[in-house]
């Protein structure tokens, strides 16, 4: 063990030592809850930059960094460990014979690994967005809507019938079965202020 950590933080082995701590302790950090999984996140300007392209090919357009990252560091760490390793290679000069090209090879790996996290994140934000954007759609009363307790309605969302949590403006009273129209989102309180339609 001694021998890895030395053998770990030395020549160009520092650097993809030093993403792997970083990656660690990100994510110890987002799971004591202290940090959100996009807090590192970069919002990169596509139309001025031009790497939609490159991006989307990396799966970054669909992908916090921090996932995309961590599937390119932890293979970039082993990989140049072990072939510095088995080539002797124990000088910064020499280990970037090894460690230049696998930054290349480890970017599709990270590429095929994060594959399935990209059409879950897509997946995920096409349907938040499909939630966010029915302000102003017609709902059915699945319960009495009141402006005292949230109540549920159903709203068809690109071909699906999904629930949301509802209330309405003091005042009104929605029956059960009647239409209603979508006229406000409450993000803290997750629900939506309907009125009678």
């Amino acid at each position: 063990m001694k021998e890895l950590l030395e053998f770990a933080f030395s020549g160009v082995n520092i650097i993809p030592t030093c993403l792997f701590i970083f990656v660690l302790v990100y994510w110890l950090i987002v799971i004591l809850g202290v940090l959100d999984i996009d807090s590192v996140d970069v919002d990169v300007d596509l139309d001025v930059n031009g790497f939609a392209s490159v991006l989307a090919f990396f799966n970054l357009d669909q992908l916090p960094l921090m996932i995309f990252l961590t599937f390119y560091v932890i293979p970039l760490w082993v990989v140049t460990l072990i072939g510095n390793d088995l080539l002797g290679f124990n000088s910064f000069l020499t280990g970037l014979i090894v460690f230049t090209p696998s930054m290349i090879v480890c970017l599709f790996v990270a590429k095929f690994l994060t594959i399935p996290f990209a059409l879950f994140f897509k997946k995920i934000k096409s349907e938040t967005e499909a939630v966010e954007n029915i302000v102003g759609s017609i709902c059915v009363a699945k319960l009495p809507i009141t402006a005292d307790r949230k109540s549920q309605a159903e709203i068809n969302v690109g071909g699906t019938s999904i629930l949301i949590n509802v209330k309405t403006k003091e005042g009104l009273v929605i029956e059960k079965g009647q239409t209603a129209l979508v006229i406000d989102h409450v993000q803290s309180g997750n629900f939506y202020y309907v009125e009678p339609y």
